[in-house]
């Protein structure tokens, strides 16, 4: 597993690995990372005449420098994707597709130490992305990555949840009810509210079934000017849940 970590420089973070022999910051420049091998995390160094720091990186760190491939569930989304699931050490849960890795690796750092988190992505070149990007996750041990669809064909896996990322999530209710242990959930992340119809049609039996849409407005931190910022992140996915109480 790679070694990263993150440099302050100037209060400004950059996400790094210390294995690579040359560390690339950008408008900074260029040095090798022998130099930051022997530096304490926490304790304040001198680097090019500015002051340095390594600290331990977190899950904000990761999305920032994920790899782009597919469109990624947005920060707002994955925060209640993995409350409303409620994934915790000893669980294992159901992802399928992978995208770019954004929900896998908040899962993965969601099961540990002890859960599962089983990953099904068809396409080759999405899964390469989410094993790069698994990578700068000190949790990634906790990921299992399928290079095949998921569907009704599939094996029955027990698992306490089931996250979808698909086209059409009706089709794996079914798959759903007979995998899930009793007070499981299964929740969809779909973009538009005809699938949002068509999935409500097939959760006939189904408990404390929601349709959730998040917003984030941020806003500046000016103290001159504190106010909200111009652009909002609004519309990016309906995120349906259901539970499983009866079999």
């Amino acid at each position: 597993m790679a070694d990263w970590c993150l440099l302050v420089i100037d209060n400004k973070s950059h996400l790094v690995n210390l294995d690579s022999k040359i560390i690339e910051i950008k408008n900074f420049g260029n040095f090798p990372s022998e130099f930051l091998k022997g530096q304490k995390k926490g304790v304040e160094f001198d680097l090019f005449s500015k002051k340095g720091k390594l600290l331990p990186h977190n899950l904000s760190d990761i999305q920032k420098n994920l790899i782009r491939g597919p469109q990624i569930i947005s920060p707002k989304d994955i925060a209640w994707l993995v409350y409303s699931s409620d994934v915790k050490s000893n669980d294992i849960v159901i992802e399928a597709g992978g995208g770019s890795g954004a929900l896998t690796t908040a899962l993965a750092q969601s099961a540990f130490p002890k859960g599962k988190v089983i990953t099904f992505e068809k396409n080759k070149k999405h899964l390469e992305i989410v094993k790069k990007n698994l990578k700068l996750s000190q949790f990634s041990g906790q990921v299992e990555l399928r290079n095949e669809e998921l569907n009704d064909q599939t094996e029955i896996i027990s698992c306490n949840s089931i996250i979808l990322d698909l086209p059409d999530p009706q089709e794996l209710v079914k798959w759903a009810e007979k995998s899930l242990v009793l007070g499981g959930k299964l929740l969809c992340y779909v973009p538009t509210i005809n699938q949002v119809e068509n999935l409500l049609s097939s959760l006939n039996g189904w408990s404390e079934i929601e349709i959730n849409e998040m917003m984030h407005r941020t806003w500046q931190s000016r103290l001159e000017a504190i106010r909200p910022n111009t652009n909002i992140l609004g519309h990016t996915g309906f995120i349906v849940s259901a539970r499983l109480l009866n079999k």
